[in-house]
């Protein structure tokens, strides 16, 4: 049965379960057992007077920041859903806490100590003096002492030397990890302490440097930066790589995807929080009108060789929507979408429909590539999708007739099911403690769900069929494997029993034993790539094993790009496992590329590809609009590596073209048209968009790609040559 409505927390509900006159006289509160999922900031800023306030028996997750609450000394908050406390810190004159039954370790709750002084007791414990003391004498100052020492002696001449922000990030990526490798504090149970406090000691030595890193980009609700909110502050991967806001006016010239919302038609959701709607056909206005050609004398028209499947086709623009604003707000150009996939024709999942399934911000969309127009929209608010999968299972579990259920998770660790069909959002699940960053699905089982996440676990679930009429759903944890750091993506072999996963800190690889009684299993292969070497601007030699995405071109042939190289990889896995059959346990290969791909120089993270499906084609984004395409049929079969890195056999720019008054463009090269503004024009200007993920229907005519700055595109394909 769906949940019932939270209790909405009012003035008037307040005063009078407290009895007094006006807010700012109320001193003890209790708001418990009401099922309240957020709190109201601005209400809770009117109680600067609270002393006592009880929220136990509810669902919360964190607190907002800011809530002014300085007198605070009591807090109960047990029986919530709290992953993480570090949000407790603004609270600096708490005395008494209890956390009871919240998803928390122990680490958790001896970071409490170093965030809150005046802390007394945890529970209804009092914190032992001689407690205190250990804790602060080992993860404290001596522990400040050991990083600050590795800071000076290996990484602060080398952030003083580099003047690129990717560059200082991977620094700070290596420093932290160097820093758990060499820095010994405290036993073996206070690892995930230790770890902690290393990266928050790090992370304030990088942040007095004072260079490009931006300020204020900890509290970015982004992959490529997390808030505190959704960390439990336990590992150095809790701060990804993050990318500078952009600077953007924008005007009011071109209607976005937040116009005639009053007209929209609404479908409430089973528990009445999450809504799906119906968006008006006026909405798939885009930028098809606001293309400026660029003269044929400047650039010829490229082609493509479709691997003999086709003769060649050239790609146009064709549509541009924003459609996932904040609130649908028509000036937000800084929500990031994260991911695309094509939903499957449900009677032969090797094709897929014309619709695509967008995911970004607090909203999943669905996009129709034959008319441009958002046919429908999930939103969930306090939200940040990063993911996006279609399974396709047998409606009710018994009919033969099969149907398409998209799952989704972000930032809050849970898994979200959707029956597009009939506009209803069914079920949610707490897969993880924190961020789900990667979902795929296995493939002889369309049922079981593999799940991937900034806790440094992949789960695997079973996710059954709805039953009709109520949509009752079950979810159940079948397996769980433990990677070295945050795996990004996840290929799956079952014909090896072996499954692969694209990590932080590298490539490595896990058996598929899915056994209940064989979880928490750790990796038995770590694939390793050629070094970096002098792969920034300014010449620095920086080595990193970041790999954010990979994926099959054949069933023995693997992409994968790690950040900074400038390449994609395509190398063999039953080669590079056959060297070294003989050897036991984990092992570490060296991997032997077949061919490496030229690919932008970039070091900015989370940027994906596909194939395309039933061709010998790569497409993959890189972080200025473009969309390069690979044909990788001649390396399917070779042995050996290229010399060279392969150019691509097209490349699609980002049209010159208009967004809200503000010019997306990039300064000319010898290839391109100057796409530079005037200095009378009134528009307003920014740079090229990062595509984040891209992806091309079975049947080459619709290419999809999604950015960062809350944009969606559609290339369509051309009538061929």
């Amino acid at each position: 049965m769906p949940p019932s409505p939270a209790a909405l927390v009012t003035k008037e509900l307040i005063l009078q379960k407290t009895g007094c006159k006006q807010l700012s006289d109320v001193e003890k509160l209790d708001l418990s057992d009401l099922g309240l999922e957020t709190i109201d900031g601005d209400l809770f800023s009117q109680m600067p007077n609270l002393q006592d306030l009880n929220l136990s028996k509810n669902k919360l997750a964190a607190f907002p920041e800011h809530l002014g609450l300085g007198k605070l000394q009591v807090l109960d908050v047990s029986d919530n859903r709290m992953r993480s406390f570090l949000s407790l810190a603004q609270f600096q004159e708490l005395e008494q806490v209890n956390i009871q039954d919240n998803p928390y370790t122990a680490a958790d709750r001896e970071q409490l100590t170093f965030l809150l002084p005046r802390l007394k007791s945890v529970d209804g414990e009092t914190i032992q003096d001689n407690h205190r003391q250990y804790l602060k004498r080992v993860f404290g100052t001596s522990l400040e002492e050991k990083v600050e020492g590795l800071w000076e002696a290996q990484f602060k001449k080398l952030f003083r030397m580099s003047q690129s922000a990717g560059v200082q990030r991977l620094l700070q990526d290596q420093f932290i990890q160097t820093a758990k490798q060499k820095i010994q504090a405290g036993p073996a149970s206070m690892e995930q302490l230790r770890d902690w406090r290393i990266e928050t000691i790090a992370s304030k030595l990088v942040a007095e440097q004072d260079l490009n890193t931006v300020k204020g980009e900890a509290s970015m609700s982004s992959k490529r930066s997390h808030d505190d909110s959704s960390t439990n502050g336990a590992s150095s991967d809790a701060v990804a790589p993050s990318k500078k806001p952009r600077n953007v006016t924008p005007k009011d010239d071109v209607t976005s995807a937040a116009d005639n919302v009053s007209n929209n038609k609404t479908v409430r959701s089973r528990n009445a929080r999450v809504q799906i709607e119906i968006l008006p056909k006026t909405l798939g206005t885009t930028l098809a009108k606001k293309v400026v050609r660029k003269p044929a004398t400047k650039r010829g028209s490229s082609t493509l060789t479709l691997c003999s499947k086709d003769s060649t086709a050239d790609y146009e623009p064709s549509h541009i929507l924003q459609c996932h604003s904040v609130k649908n707000n028509r000036d937000d150009m800084k929500t990031m979408v994260w991911k695309c996939v094509f939903e499957p024709n449900p009677d032969n999942t090797e094709e897929s429909t014309s619709i695509v399934a967008t995911c970004g911000g607090e909203s999943v969309c669905l996009l129709d590539c034959r008319t441009g127009k958002i046919v429908q929209k999930f939103s969930q608010p306090r939200e940040d999708f990063f993911c996006v999968a279609w399974m396709t299972i047998p409606l009710d579990g018994k009919s033969e007739k099969m149907t398409n259920i998209l799952v989704v998770g972000g930032k809050r660790g849970k898994i979200y099911l959707i029956h597009p069909q009939q506009n209803i959002w069914y079920a949610e699940h707490e897969a993880h403690r924190r961020d789900i960053c990667s979902m795929v699905v296995y493939p002889d089982q369309p049922s079981w769900m593999y799940t991937g996440s900034y806790d440094k676990t992949i789960r695997l679930w079973d996710i059954s069929p709805p039953k009709l009429p109520n949509y009752e759903c079950r979810i159940r944890k079948l397996a769980e494997w433990s990677p070295p750091s945050i795996p990004l993506h996840m290929l799956l072999f079952p014909d090896r029993n072996l499954l692969l996963a694209a990590c932080r800190s590298g490539c490595f690889s896990f058996m598929l034993n899915h056994k209940e009684d064989d979880w928490k299993k750790t990796y038995t292969t770590e694939f390793t790539f050629p070094k970096v070497k002098k792969c920034t601007e300014d010449g620095e030699e920086v080595e990193t094993e970041f790999m954010d995405n990979m994926t099959l071109i054949s069933s023995e042939v693997i992409a994968s790009k790690l950040v900074g190289h400038g390449c994609i990889y395509l190398w063999n896995l039953p080669a590079t496992l056959k060297r070294s059959a003989k050897i036991k346990g984990p092992r570490s290969l060296k991997v032997q590329p077949v061919a490496q791909l030229e690919w932008s120089k970039t070091f900015l993270d989370y940027i994906y590809f596909k194939m395309w499906p039933g061709y010998d084609v790569l497409v993959c984004g890189d972080d200025v609009g473009n969309t390069w395409m690979y044909d990788v049929s001649k390396f399917l079969t070779r042995k050996w590596p290229e010399d060279t890195p392969v150019p691509p056999a097209q490349k699609l720019s980002w049209p010159d073209c208009t967004w809200n008054g503000t010019r997306l463009s990039k300064e000319s090269d010898e290839d391109e048209v100057s796409t530079v503004v005037s200095s009378s024009s009134s528009m307003s200007e920014m740079k090229l968009p990062s595509v984040n993920d891209i992806a091309i229907s079975s049947s080459g005519d619709y290419i999809v790609g999604v950015t960062d700055c809350n944009l969606v595109f559609v290339w369509r394909k051309d009538k061929p040559v």
